[in-house]
């Protein structure tokens, strides 16, 4: 704009005389008041920093007055020049190239009116000067030849200061954004947000497109909403840092927990540092759980140990009493009698022992499963056998399968364990009738039980008989640790248990096995894939319901999805269902996904595993890698990104 106020008053000045408005002046008046316009310009310019100059294109010379280098200050920093030799000894180091080449040569022949040009000079004490020269007018001869360039220059220093320090400033301000670990929200007292500051590489749960100059009511639920407006205002009004807690849920999916500090910030707005606290309040969560889950360990302790006094004491009291009645006693009847009492109770004593011992083994996780192919139907006439013998008078031992061999993989010895308990249980609690060992496949399921016409179980204590020392009859003889051992084992093979019972018409005691092909350990990959040319089959292992959510209603149009709780059940799952692809968390009770990966990885080098985890930490993800996962995505996901990683590898 100032270039064209100056061109207006330059021509102006320079118009011939016949075109100076009326009345007509003498032409030694008319010179003399155009030299007073000439002069109120100068003036003008000077008081803005801005000096004439021109370039004689003939001589290829340059004309500077002598007010030039007072007006632009380049006279107060001891620098002056008539052309380009001299010019170039002042000229900033980073702008002499310009100057010396042939561009700038070219530039000054073939210049245009509106063409400028930025230099930088340095005075005598260092000090930097920014002009910026532009080019109005250029007059040429009647060939059409240029002969004589007009410019002018504007000292800009003051201005680009201001602009370096704008620059300065915005990037200080920009590695101040990028090192906080907070976004920065402002809204107006409206509860508009008018804009969003956050780092480059950061993540928000809506894009700031979608963000910036919404009504914050429809990104909230209407109580956080509620309670953003009430401290928005209240900071407002008292110029206070307000701070406030709250969830937030991402199209009804997965919930996460957010911490705003709100502080005034230009007139009717306020500036919100907002933080994800999401771990935070889930480690808070977990610390709760883990108090609750020790004082009711604690309570199970005491219990434990007021029970394990009672179940003690019974066969000690009696080893105790007889073994001095002994040694007293000269009827060898009544001795035999009493050391017969004393065996008894020997065994009571030891297999209560062995129990307890059993239990710690298989609930700590240190009792190994030891799978192998295992043929269902002689293990199971075996066991007929062994307890056939067993049977009291008057009780006839059934066996119930199917008329061909059934293998599957199993760990043998657990599995006869059970069975052995169940019929024991029977033969303890039946007087009549009969106890049936029976095996049957249902889908792709082993089922085993044992049934009896006994005594059967109240109601009130079929719920409770997985429960450590809990028994039917308080009174009669036994550990009360048996059943849960059996719950415990199948739970570790992915099976489940089961019980049905009705007073004084006998129980049904049956647990299910997944029907394992004999092969999977050695040849899992041979087999054809159950999915066929049907829809692609992907695990998810995820303890947390609403993650397994968010996965389900990103895949579920094109993928079958199946889910479990934690590694234990994807290892079981895997082997049963034949997958084509786990997506497994890391962090998961019972078992780690690191630890699933690898006992997946001894059955199957092939089937894509993909870690899906919430810790950004470099360790946890090379561990899963190591452990031999395919793949690694943190938390939180777009929805593009799960789905490039899973086409990837269900090509």
């Amino acid at each position: 704009m100032f270039a064209y106020i100056i061109i207006f008053y330059y021509m102006n000045c320079n118009k011939p005389t016949k075109e100076i408005a009326t009345p007509v002046l003498s032409p030694m008046d008319e010179i003399a008041q155009l030299n007073e316009k000439v002069q109120m310009l100068k003036a003008v310019l000077a008081s803005h920093q801005i000096a004439i100059w021109e370039y004689d294109f003939p001589t290829k010379s340059f004309l500077f007055p002598d007010e030039y280098f007072r007006i632009l200050g380049l006279e107060k920093a001891g620098i002056h020049y008539q052309n380009m030799d001299e010019l170039s000894r002042f000229v900033h180091p980073d702008d002499k190239a310009f100057i010396s080449s042939e561009k700038f040569k070219e530039k000054i022949k073939n210049c245009s009116e509106s063409d400028m040009v930025t230099l930088r000079c340095i005075g005598n004490h260092g000090e930097i000067i920014w002009l910026e020269d532009h080019f109005f007018s250029i007059l040429k001869d009647e060939k059409g030849n240029p002969m004589k360039l007009r410019s002018y220059a504007v000292n800009v220093t003051s201005q680009r200061e201001k602009e370096l320090k704008i620059r300065q400033l915005e990037e200080r301000n920009r590695k101040i954004i990028e090192a906080l670990p907070e976004f920065i929200f402002i809204f107006d007292d409206n509860f508009f947000i008018t804009d969003v500051l956050i780092a480059n590489d950061s993540i928000l749960l809506h894009p700031i497109d979608q963000l910036l100059g919404e009504d914050g009511r429809k990104i909230y639920s209407p109580e956080v909403s509620d309670l953003f407006v009430q401290n928005i205002r209240e900071c407002l009004n008292d110029g206070l840092l307000k701070e406030i807690e709250y969830p937030l849920e991402v199209e009804g999916k997965e919930k996460h927990y957010f911490q705003a500090r709100i502080v005034p910030f230009e007139g009717n707005k306020v500036l919100a540092l907002i933080h994800d606290i999401t771990q935070r309040v889930e480690h808070a969560n977990e610390l709760v759980e883990a108090k609750q889950r020790a004082e009711e360990s604690d309570r199970m302790k005491s219990v434990f140990l007021a029970n394990m006094s009672h179940e003690i004491r019974t066969p000690l009291n009696a080893i105790v009493g007889f073994s001095e009645i002994i040694a007293v006693t000269e009827n060898q009847e009544e001795k035999d009698e009493y050391v017969q009492i004393i065996q008894q109770n020997s065994n009571l004593l030891l297999q209560l022992i062995n129990d307890i011992l059993d239990l710690s083994r298989i609930e700590s996780g240190k009792s190994e499963m030891h799978l192998q192919p295992t043929d269902m139907s002689a293990m199971l006439e075996e066991v007929g056998k062994v307890h056939n013998l067993k049977m009291r008078y008057g009780i006839e031992l059934k066996i119930e399968r199917p008329d061909m061999e059934v293998w599957t993989m199993t760990d043998r010895n657990r599995v006869t364990q059970v069975l052995f308990n169940f019929l024991s249980n029977a033969i303890k609690n039946t007087d009549g009738g009969s106890i049936t060992l029976g095996m049957s496949i249902e889908n792709e399921w082993l089922k085993l039980y044992v049934k009896d016409t006994g005594c059967g179980i109240p109601a009130n204590k079929i719920s409770k008989i997985f429960t450590h020392f809990e028994k039917v009859n308080e009174f009669a003889q036994g550990t009360g640790l048996g059943l849960p051992i059996c719950k415990s084992i199948i739970d570790r093979l992915g099976g489940r248990i089961e019980v049905e019972s009705e007073l004084g018409k006998g129980s049904t005691f049956a647990f299910y096995l997944p029907l394992y092909d004999i092969n999977e350990k050695e040849n899992y990959e041979s087999r054809p894939s159950i999915s066929g040319n049907k829809r692609k089959k992907i695990l998810v292992a995820e303890d947390i319901e609403s993650n397994y959510m968010q996965i389900y209603a990103l895949l579920n149009k094109d993928y079958t999805i199946s889910w479990v709780r934690n590694g234990e059940e994807a290892v079981n799952s895997f082997l049963r269902e034949r997958p084509d692809l786990i997506l497994m968390d890391i962090r998961m009770p019972v078992m780690n996904g690191v630890d699933a990966i690898a006992k997946i990885r001894s059955i199957s080098i092939d089937i894509p595993i993909i870690a899906v985890t919430a810790n950004a930490f470099l360790i946890e993800q090379q561990q899963a890698l190591a452990a031999g996962c395919n793949d690694v995505v943190a938390k939180p996901y777009t929805y593009e990104l799960l789905r490039e990683k899973v086409e990837k590898y269900l090509k």
